[in-house]
């Protein structure tokens, strides 16, 4: 179903991750009910074979609730873009942990906080523990993204046209911006390895990068617009009273 290789998956006994799902006014809270299952408890082990398997991909994403962080190193050492996300379970002592690795990290807007202080842990992702881009996704405030050059704002697209379920909105979100990101990164790098001196000047690359930022933003907006529309994120839910563990295709 949906063409997902998960050949390289890991099968244990015991329980996944299980949550309820409450839809609010179009908004999904979730509710943690066995404390992340087999995924927490025997977390996944990145071997030499994953390593091989994932080089053969351009970024790989991580979150908070993988529960891997002190094998992440691994991912470093192979010079694979790492992105992590946070989502609101951020504090500076794991972000200053997880800037020694991550090339992004992305944080969802903590709602107890002010602007100021989410703001100041978005900055100093970069500044201060030195990952290349951090982003901050704020629901219908919009998102940031910050370069270490310049601070990028977007609202969201189209909030007035309303959300049937909101799930899976952040995920399409950022899943929007590094696909695009990373994929004008590689165009630009091609052409500049491949360029004598005086074809593409620092500065054109420097504005080409700004507008990269830009577009992925736009691309990002497009993607969660077009999953708030949809029930579930992937639009494949069934009745919990008919489930059989299969999944129908």
């Amino acid at each position: 179903l949906n063409n997902v290789d998960y050949s390289m998956s890991v099968r244990m006994h015991g329980e996944t991750g299980r949550c309820t799902c409450e839809l609010i006014d179009g908004d999904r809270i979730l509710g943690d009910e066995n404390d992340g299952g087999l995924v927490k408890s025997d977390p996944l082990v990145i071997s030499d074979d994953i390593i091989e398997y994932i080089k053969t991909f351009d970024v790989v994403h991580v979150s908070c609730y993988s529960y891997i962080d002190d094998q992440l190193y691994k991912v470093k050492e192979a010079g694979i873009p790492l992105l992590y996300d946070f989502s609101t379970a951020w504090e500076e002592e794991k972000v200053e942990k997880i800037g020694k690795v991550a090339d992004f990290i992305l944080f969802s807007q903590k709602d107890d906080l002010t602007e100021e202080e989410n703001y100041k842990m978005f900055i100093d992702a970069v500044d201060k523990y030195h990952c290349k881009v951090s982003v901050m996704t704020m629901g219908i405030k919009g998102a940031w993204v910050y370069d270490g050059k310049q601070v990028y704002k977007k609202m969201p697209y189209n909030v007035e046209g309303g959300a049937i379920d909101t799930t899976g909105c952040g995920d399409s979100w950022i899943s929007g911006f590094i696909t695009t990101y990373i994929e004008a990164m590689k165009r630009l790098n091609l052409m500049i390895t491949s360029s004598d001196d005086c074809f593409i000047l620092r500065e054109n690359a420097e504005d080409t990068k700004k507008h990269a930022i830009e577009l992925s933003m736009c691309i990002a907006n497009l993607r969660a617009r077009n999953t708030c529309r949809i029930k579930g994120a992937y639009g494949h839910g069934i009745p919990i009273e008919s489930y059989t563990g299969e999944v129908k295709k």
